[in-house]
């Protein structure tokens, strides 16, 4: 297990996948995940709102997909390709890849016992 390569309570902002690439290796305890959830829709904060001018697409495509991250699925976990595959739309397939090679990422990253010391609800 590494020591990790970051300080307890940071914040980062920007693409996940780039900032868990940066960082060590079973270096987590807990992640929590609040993902997009492919709803096919553009959102946008109301103007006036403190958040006005902030929006987000929550539709996928396989032009948003960086094709390295489906060689990986391709070449390191062929079950995982196969369901991906197995999608019925290339929306399901780009959202699919896209939160796949994150969540491979999050394994990384989580510590053996990653959770472990949560009580049992």
């Amino acid at each position: 297990m590494q020591k990790p390569n970051w300080e307890n309570k940071t914040i980062w902002t920007g693409d996940n996948l780039h900032i868990m690439r940066g960082m060590n290796s079973e270096s987590v305890d807990l992640i929590y995940l609040d993902p997009p959830f492919n709803t096919n829709a553009n959102y946008a904060a109301p103007i006036g709102s403190k958040a006005a001018g902030a929006e987000f697409k929550d539709t996928w495509n396989l032009t948003d997909i960086d094709i390295a991250w489906l060689d990986l699925i391709e070449a390191k976990h062929p079950q995982l390709n196969r369901v991906i595959q197995a999608a019925m739309t290339d929306s399901d397939k780009s959202y699919l890849i896209y939160m796949a090679v994150r969540l491979l990422e999050m394994k990384r990253l989580l510590k053996p016992d990653g959770g472990g010391h949560l009580p049992t609800l």
